[in-house]
């Protein structure tokens, strides 16, 4: 079969760091996903007493509430931690240590 010099072959002009920005958005989208599905199981485990204050004058007068809610700073630490454990985890142990070589490779360099 004969081929034409003329062919437009996608692997020779579609620049090769395209591959990395979509490995980073999907690896950041199902990072946030599982933490997103894990932090609500963890909200009993850190909460918090309420204080409620009312400014009077220079007097304020503070007081505890009865129910307790989740601490929401807390929360969002833990959240984030998720995020980057997971970013660590793929990069540096499957992508780094197991796969040992850049995913999508050109094979032709």
């Amino acid at each position: 079969m004969v081929t034409h010099d003329n062919i437009y072959i996608p692997g020779e002009s579609f620049p090769h760091w395209i591959w990395f920005v979509i490995e980073f958005i999907i690896v950041l989208a199902v990072a946030v996903v599982i933490s997103h599905q894990i932090v609500p199981t963890l909200e009993d485990m850190v909460l918090t007493h309420n204080w409620v204050c009312i400014q009077e004058s220079h007097l304020s007068d503070c007081s505890q509430e009865e129910e307790l809610a989740p601490n929401e700073g807390l929360l969002n630490w833990i959240f984030w931690g998720i995020v980057t454990t997971i970013f660590l985890v793929w990069y540096i142990v499957i992508r780094g240590l197991i796969l040992k070589k850049p995913i999508l490779k050109n094979r032709y360099e």
